[in-house]
Protein backbone atom coordinates (compact mmCIF):
# COMPACT_ATOMS: atom_id res chain seq x y z
CA UNK A 1 0.00 0.00 0.00
CA UNK A 2 2.77 2.00 0.50
CA UNK A 3 4.95 1.73 -2.51
CA UNK A 4 1.33 2.31 -4.22
CA UNK A 5 1.10 5.80 -2.40
CA UNK A 6 4.27 6.71 -2.99
CA UNK A 7 4.57 5.74 -7.10
CA UNK A 8 1.11 7.66 -7.36
CA UNK A 9 2.24 10.48 -5.63
CA UNK A 10 5.78 10.17 -7.89
CA UNK A 11 3.60 10.30 -10.86
CA UNK A 12 1.45 13.36 -9.80
CA UNK A 13 4.81 15.14 -9.13
CA UNK A 14 5.54 14.70 -12.78
CA UNK A 15 2.22 15.82 -14.27
CA UNK A 16 2.66 18.91 -12.50
CA UNK A 17 6.37 19.32 -12.92
CA UNK A 18 5.62 18.87 -16.89
CA UNK A 19 2.81 21.31 -17.20
CA UNK A 20 4.12 23.57 -14.67
CA UNK A 21 5.42 25.89 -17.30
CA UNK A 22 2.87 25.67 -19.89
CA UNK A 23 0.19 26.57 -17.33
CA UNK A 24 2.06 29.34 -15.98
CA UNK A 25 2.91 30.77 -19.72
CA UNK A 26 -1.10 30.60 -20.35
CA UNK A 27 -1.36 32.40 -16.88
CA UNK A 28 0.84 35.16 -18.02
CA UNK A 29 -0.67 35.57 -21.44
CA UNK A 30 -3.98 36.21 -19.07
CA UNK A 31 -2.64 38.61 -17.03
CA UNK A 32 -1.16 40.50 -20.27
CA UNK A 33 -4.36 40.64 -21.28
CA UNK A 34 -6.07 42.02 -18.75
CA UNK A 35 -3.86 43.74 -16.50
CA UNK A 36 -1.22 45.52 -18.53
CA UNK A 37 -1.70 48.25 -20.70
CA UNK A 38 0.84 48.44 -23.60
CA UNK A 39 0.09 52.61 -24.11
CA UNK A 40 0.88 53.24 -20.48
CA UNK A 41 4.91 53.71 -20.51
CA UNK A 42 5.54 52.70 -16.75
CA UNK A 43 3.92 49.50 -17.39
CA UNK A 44 5.80 48.63 -20.09
CA UNK A 45 8.88 49.79 -18.41
CA UNK A 46 8.22 48.20 -15.50
CA UNK A 47 8.02 44.43 -17.71
CA UNK A 48 11.14 45.56 -19.08
CA UNK A 49 13.09 45.50 -15.75
CA UNK A 50 11.86 42.48 -15.04
CA UNK A 51 12.69 41.16 -18.11
CA UNK A 52 16.31 41.98 -17.92
CA UNK A 53 16.45 40.74 -14.37
CA UNK A 54 15.16 37.56 -15.11
CA UNK A 55 17.63 36.73 -17.96
CA UNK A 56 20.35 38.25 -16.06
CA UNK A 57 19.73 35.97 -13.18
CA UNK A 58 19.44 32.93 -15.08
CA UNK A 59 22.25 33.68 -17.25
CA UNK A 60 24.98 34.48 -14.19
CA UNK A 61 24.05 30.75 -13.25
CA UNK A 62 24.62 29.40 -16.52
CA UNK A 63 27.58 31.55 -16.58
CA UNK A 64 28.97 30.29 -12.86
CA UNK A 65 28.32 26.43 -13.80
CA UNK A 66 30.12 27.19 -17.06
CA UNK A 67 32.90 28.73 -15.67
CA UNK A 68 33.10 26.58 -12.44
CA UNK A 69 32.84 23.11 -14.32
CA UNK A 70 35.14 24.14 -17.32
CA UNK A 71 38.18 25.11 -14.80
CA UNK A 72 37.16 21.93 -12.32
CA UNK A 73 40.90 20.11 -12.11
CA UNK A 74 41.37 16.70 -10.99
CA UNK A 75 40.59 13.02 -12.74
CA UNK A 76 37.78 13.27 -14.75
CA UNK A 77 35.09 10.74 -15.68
CA UNK A 78 34.29 10.15 -19.42
CA UNK A 79 31.22 10.26 -21.01
CA UNK A 80 30.23 8.20 -23.61
CA UNK A 81 27.80 9.60 -25.88
CA UNK A 82 26.16 7.59 -28.63
CA UNK A 83 24.31 10.59 -31.77
CA UNK A 84 23.33 9.93 -35.11
CA UNK A 85 26.06 6.84 -35.64
CA UNK A 86 28.91 8.19 -34.20
CA UNK A 87 30.09 7.51 -30.79
CA UNK A 88 32.04 10.52 -28.83
CA UNK A 89 34.23 10.06 -25.06
CA UNK A 90 34.12 13.61 -23.18
CA UNK A 91 35.08 14.53 -20.27
CA UNK A 92 31.98 15.05 -17.93
CA UNK A 93 33.19 18.29 -16.82
CA UNK A 94 33.45 19.77 -20.26
CA UNK A 95 30.39 18.28 -21.12
CA UNK A 96 28.73 20.27 -18.67
CA UNK A 97 30.67 23.30 -19.48
CA UNK A 98 29.59 22.78 -22.93
CA UNK A 99 25.89 21.96 -22.46
CA UNK A 100 25.98 24.77 -19.76
CA UNK A 101 27.25 27.12 -22.45
CA UNK A 102 24.83 26.42 -25.68
CA UNK A 103 22.03 27.23 -22.97
CA UNK A 104 23.11 30.70 -22.33
CA UNK A 105 23.85 31.08 -26.22
CA UNK A 106 20.28 30.41 -26.17
CA UNK A 107 18.96 32.36 -23.81
CA UNK A 108 20.60 35.66 -25.34
CA UNK A 109 19.04 34.56 -28.98
CA UNK A 110 15.57 33.84 -27.31
CA UNK A 111 15.78 37.18 -24.97
CA UNK A 112 17.35 39.36 -28.09
CA UNK A 113 14.56 37.65 -30.71
CA UNK A 114 11.90 38.87 -28.16
CA UNK A 115 13.13 42.30 -27.06
CA UNK A 116 13.69 43.14 -30.68
CA UNK A 117 9.83 41.78 -30.68
CA UNK A 118 8.85 44.13 -28.23
CA UNK A 119 11.05 47.55 -28.96
CA UNK A 120 10.30 47.24 -32.90
CA UNK A 121 6.66 45.80 -33.11
CA UNK A 122 5.35 46.37 -29.40
CA UNK A 123 4.73 42.76 -28.59
CA UNK A 124 4.35 42.87 -24.70
CA UNK A 125 3.12 38.64 -23.73
CA UNK A 126 6.11 36.80 -25.45
CA UNK A 127 8.58 39.15 -23.04
CA UNK A 128 6.21 38.32 -20.02
CA UNK A 129 5.73 34.82 -20.93
CA UNK A 130 9.48 34.70 -21.01
CA UNK A 131 10.65 36.50 -17.92
CA UNK A 132 8.35 34.20 -16.16
CA UNK A 133 9.26 30.99 -17.50
CA UNK A 134 13.16 31.07 -17.92
CA UNK A 135 13.56 30.66 -14.38
CA UNK A 136 10.99 27.78 -14.27
CA UNK A 137 12.92 26.21 -17.43
CA UNK A 138 16.40 26.68 -15.39
CA UNK A 139 15.18 25.01 -12.07
CA UNK A 140 13.30 22.01 -14.19
CA UNK A 141 16.86 21.48 -15.87
CA UNK A 142 19.08 18.62 -15.03
CA UNK A 143 22.24 20.70 -15.16
CA UNK A 144 20.77 22.93 -12.39
CA UNK A 145 19.97 19.62 -10.05
CA UNK A 146 23.27 17.80 -10.85
CA UNK A 147 25.62 21.12 -10.76
CA UNK A 148 23.75 23.23 -8.14
CA UNK A 149 21.86 21.05 -5.92
CA UNK A 150 24.39 18.49 -6.26
CA UNK A 151 21.86 15.90 -6.70
CA UNK A 152 23.35 12.52 -8.04
CA UNK A 153 22.67 11.89 -12.06
CA UNK A 154 20.68 8.84 -11.98
CA UNK A 155 17.73 7.81 -13.74
CA UNK A 156 16.20 10.81 -15.75
CA UNK A 157 19.19 13.46 -14.62
CA UNK A 158 21.97 10.72 -16.22
CA UNK A 159 23.43 12.49 -18.93
CA UNK A 160 23.62 12.85 -21.57
CA UNK A 161 20.78 15.17 -21.75
CA UNK A 162 17.98 16.03 -23.98
CA UNK A 163 19.06 19.66 -24.46
CA UNK A 164 21.91 19.06 -25.61
CA UNK A 165 20.82 19.04 -29.21
CA UNK A 166 19.34 22.36 -29.69
CA UNK A 167 23.02 24.22 -30.53
CA UNK A 168 24.56 21.23 -31.86
CA UNK A 169 21.64 20.97 -34.38
CA UNK A 170 22.68 24.45 -35.35
CA UNK A 171 26.28 23.97 -35.36
CA UNK A 172 25.72 20.66 -37.96
CA UNK A 173 23.53 22.26 -40.20
CA UNK A 174 24.75 21.95 -43.71
CA UNK A 175 24.80 25.59 -44.69
CA UNK A 176 26.00 24.44 -48.59
CA UNK A 177 23.67 21.40 -48.91
CA UNK A 178 21.05 23.55 -48.17
CA UNK A 179 21.84 26.36 -50.88
CA UNK A 180 22.29 23.40 -53.30
CA UNK A 181 18.40 21.97 -52.45
CA UNK A 182 17.67 26.22 -52.57
CA UNK A 183 19.24 25.96 -56.34
CA UNK A 184 17.35 22.68 -56.87
CA UNK A 185 14.37 24.03 -56.47
CA UNK A 186 14.60 27.05 -58.15
CA UNK A 187 15.95 25.33 -61.42
CA UNK A 188 12.77 23.34 -61.09
CA UNK A 189 10.13 26.14 -61.06
CA UNK A 190 12.07 28.04 -63.95
CA UNK A 191 12.13 24.88 -65.71
CA UNK A 192 8.37 24.57 -64.89
CA UNK A 193 7.83 28.00 -66.16
CA UNK A 194 10.04 27.37 -69.67
CA UNK A 195 7.40 24.44 -69.80
CA UNK A 196 4.49 26.65 -69.20
CA UNK A 197 5.73 29.14 -71.97
CA UNK A 198 6.23 26.47 -74.47
CA UNK A 199 3.12 25.06 -73.91
CA UNK A 200 1.22 28.43 -74.15
CA UNK A 201 3.16 29.42 -77.32
CA UNK A 202 1.88 25.68 -78.70
CA UNK A 203 -1.38 26.63 -77.60
CA UNK A 204 -1.22 29.92 -80.27
CA UNK A 205 0.15 28.18 -82.89
CA UNK A 206 -2.41 25.44 -82.99
CA UNK A 207 -5.02 28.12 -82.55
CA UNK A 208 -3.53 29.69 -85.95
CA UNK A 209 -3.61 26.94 -87.66
CA UNK A 210 -7.07 25.85 -87.15
CA UNK A 211 -8.11 29.54 -88.19
CA UNK A 212 -6.00 29.30 -91.41
CA UNK A 213 -8.08 25.67 -91.91
CA UNK A 214 -11.13 27.49 -91.21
Amino acid sequence: MFFQVESMIGYIAEVVNDLLVPVVSICCAIWVYFYISEDSDEDINYLRYMFGASSSGVGLVYGMIMVVRGNAGGKQEILTIRSGGKTRHVPINEYDAKHARDALIWLAITAGIVLTMQVKGGFVTPMVVLAVTQPLVLVQSSIFHVCILQRTPKGSLARPWDSDSVIDALRTLNIRKIKKQIEEMQSEMSGEKVKRKLTATERRNRNRVARRKK
